[in-house]
């Protein structure tokens, strides 16, 4: 038993100390950030498709966000209306975030051992792995985040008639149970697809789980600390949002990297 426990700290170790681990997660938190920028865009474009104001979508934001997150996106969305300016942004933002996203194929196909592949395949990738992430995020912030508040609107609106509550009650059940399946499929998809070579499915199951799991338990925790215990408006005053966020993004890239890790090392070792 001693034995294998010192094998696996050995193991935990190796994972840990892996150049990947130490560079890659700062790069992909510039790039998660940047990717957030056409995010808030498509919500507002969303929003005006439906008629609903920007003071209503500000309002469910504040209300049923962590304010270091809160603070960050009304900040960004409050300013002014779509327009060229805010379109070239937009592109500039998704050309810089696809940088990133590019380095998971690298990162990936170095950890695989993969010898050569093709830049243009590869460039290609990082932007399905770019259009993956903001989906993502997009479904994090709609369903987990504000689906309550979402729903409580539309109720508002009488446009459940007389099911309301029992649309507020499904919702209930299955908001995590969901959010966990949706995190899971979009992560083992990125997994299987950045490197160079064909992976199968199951060989990104691992990694995939640790990752997701790992992301619902550090926001959780995570928020639950800044609520209760965090005091870094007292220091930083208006950049406690921007430096809580960051953290938050951070170690979201650091936990993505630690599953493509732990795959690569099983995908090796078989």
């Amino acid at each position: 038993m001693i034995t294998n426990m010192k094998k696996y700290l050995q193991k935990c170790l190796k994972i840990l100390s892996s150049r990947e681990l130490r560079i890659l997660p700062a790069y992909l938190a510039y790039s998660f950030v940047l990717a957030s920028i056409p995010l808030l865009t498509i919500i507002v474009v969303i929003a005006g498709f439906f008629s609903i104001s920007l003071e209503t979508i500000i309002s469910l934001i504040s209300d049923f966000l962590p304010s270091y997150i809160s603070n960050v996106i009304v900040g960004a969305i409050s300013g002014k209306n779509f327009d060229l300016s805010v379109g070239f942004l937009n592109v500039v933002t998704l050309a810089i975030a696809s940088k990133g996203m590019y380095a998971i194929v690298e990162a990936s196909n170095s950890l695989y051992n993969v010898k050569s592949s093709s830049s243009i395949k590869n460039h290609l990738k990082s932007i399905s792995i770019m259009l993956i992430i903001i989906a993502l995020l997009l479904f994090l912030l709609i369903v987990p985040m504000l689906g309550g508040g979402i729903l409580d609107l539309l109720e508002s609106y009488n446009v459940f008639k007389d099911i309301g509550s029992t649309i507020q009650t499904i919702y209930l059940l299955l908001k995590w149970p969901l959010t966990f399946l949706v995190i899971f499929i979009n992560i083992k998809l990125i997994y299987t697809i950045a490197p160079s070579i064909k992976i199968k499915s199951k060989d990104t199951t691992i990694g995939a789980l640790v990752t997701t799991v790992g992301w619902v338990l550090f926001t959780a925790i995570f928020s639950y600390y800044i609520k209760y215990f965090g005091k870094y408006d007292l220091i930083y005053g208006g950049l406690s949002s921007i430096t809580i966020l960051l953290i938050w993004v951070y170690a979201l890239c650091f936990i993505l990297v630690l599953g493509i890790i732990i795959n690569t090392i099983e995908y090796n070792k078989s």
